[in-house]
């Protein structure tokens, strides 16, 4: 049975991100819709301070909102310059970190990728993370596949018939518009599962636990062995009413 799950390609995810990549066998990045550039694909968070810090890649804004995909989005060229003050920071804020000596070579190799894709950029770091926790699963670029111009529930389920999927895991807050279509998935036998993540407490660098930032928190904390059981103890799953 193929089950897959379709995401946009975001930059240093949180752990529901790699739990839901690791629960199927295909996962799609959506990279042919439209960029929102106050997203999660140009910013995540860290741990400064004992507080969340918003870190961000800046990128070529479109001079107009509508037209900008993902795929297409290229990074400013000022994200070179950017690059060095997170590190710093990164340094700063983690040298007391568990697994910081062990891991900062690896995502100090993650945030120095070279492209001007934000894309590519992004889909790196997916990518060598799964690779570190030992996630097997398939990574696909919706680029990739034959062309389809569809919308929100209508998409998604162009792609799983794309690929043959017999199950579609989706984030929680999408159940809103999925509900609405249900019956298509059914009718085209296609099983909806909703994501409910139970966001596990792990131990961080300072006095309060901070929960929803992105995966760099963990890596360095408790290390690759550690923080795939970790990210898995959150795993929770709902069906849908069909």
């Amino acid at each position: 049975m193929s089950k897959i799950a379709i995401m946009q390609p975001t930059f240093n995810p949180w752990l529901g991100y790699f739990d839901l990549i690791n629960s199927v066998d295909k996962f799609i990045f959506l990279d042919t819709v439209q960029l929102n550039q106050q997203s999660w694909q140009t910013r995540n968070k860290i741990k400064v301070n004992n507080k969340e810090y918003l870190i961000s890649i800046p990128i070529v804004k479109s001079t107009s909102k509508f037209d900008l995909l993902i795929k297409d989005t290229k990074i400013n060229e000022t994200f070179n310059f950017a690059k060095k003050k997170l590190l710093k920071t990164i340094y700063q804020e983690y040298k007391k970190s568990e697994y910081f000596e062990k891991n900062i070579s690896f995502i100090e190799e993650l945030i120095n990728f070279n492209t001007n894709s934000l894309c590519d950029y992004n889909i790196n770091i997916i990518e060598k993370i799964c690779n570190k926790l030992g996630i097997k699963t398939e990574l696909i670029k919706a680029s990739s596949l034959e062309s389809i111009d569809e919308k929100k529930s209508n998409l998604v389920l162009t792609l799983c018939k794309n690929i043959n999927a017999q199950e579609y895991y989706s984030p929680f807050n999408a159940k809103e518009y999925l509900d609405k279509d249900l019956i298509l998935f059914k009718q085209n036998s296609i099983k909806v599962i909703y994501q409910n993540y139970k966001h596990p407490v792990y131990k961080q660098v300072g006095n309060e636990f901070i929960s929803y930032i992105g995966i760099f928190d963990l890596i360095l904390n408790h290390g690759f062995k550690e923080s795939l059981e970790i990210i898995q103890s959150g795993r929770n799953y709902e069906n849908s009413k069909f």
